[in-house]
């Protein structure tokens, strides 16, 4: 048993040895886009518009890599937004009503290496700290958004001298928001977020 202790021991400092480890800050923009589910009251339609919004994320990482597969955890700030049309039924008006969502991201990737270019997928862990909405102009409308989500991030990378150019997608696999509190009733609406990511690194 000893000496199966002290060979793994071995083994372990020397893959750790062997690993080489960077770390490093990345900062970007992100291009967020909310799929919901339409909300329908007695006097307002609600609906997410079409277009994405721009967002931006900030943040450092660290990555261990080892024969051609590297693992990279990260802590991100990301900023993300939304815009809804919400028409006023009974005179078929339209306003926009604009979110935003502050978190705090842990992408966890996963990937291979190939000369300079890198590919990779992961979970996400996501803890939302802010959040502004223009839906509460609305007779006391507000969306309730969840304290934390799950995610993916999937993309490719390159690296050039200590610059890490990254481009990735993410999706929820958990909803952002239940429902909208009208002030009355709760109506039900189901939000899920997809990004796409463009970010640049550096690796000291």
């Amino acid at each position: 048993m000893k000496r199966i202790l002290i060979l793994t021991a071995l083994a372990v400092y020397a893959l750790g040895t062997m690993a080489q480890i960077d770390l490093g800050v990345k900062a970007g923009l992100n291009i967020s886009n909310f799929k919901s589910s339409e909300v329908l009251t007695q006097d307002y339609r609600i609906n997410p518009t079409a277009t994405g919004s721009l967002g931006y994320h900030a943040g450092g990482f660290m990555r261990v890599s080892l024969f051609g597969i590297f693992i990279q955890p990260e802590l991100i700030f990301t900023s993300i937004s939304s815009e809804y049309v919400v028409e006023e039924i009974a005179t078929a008006t339209e306003q926009l009503a604009k979110q935003k969502v502050g978190r705090v991201d842990v992408p966890v990737i996963l990937g291979a290496k190939l000369g300079n270019m890198r590919i990779g997928v992961g979970p996400v862990g996501s803890v939302n700290v802010s959040g502004t909405s223009d839906l509460k102009d609305f007779s006391g409308y507000e969306e309730k958004i969840k304290s934390a989500t799950l995610g993916y991030q999937l993309g490719a990378g390159f690296d050039i001298w200590r610059f890490a150019l990254d481009f990735r997608y993410e999706s929820n696999l958990t909803k952002l928001g239940d429902y909208i509190d009208t002030g009355q009733v709760q109506e039900k609406f189901d939000t899920r977020v997809k990004q796409i990511i463009f970010s640049l690194g550096f690796r000291f």
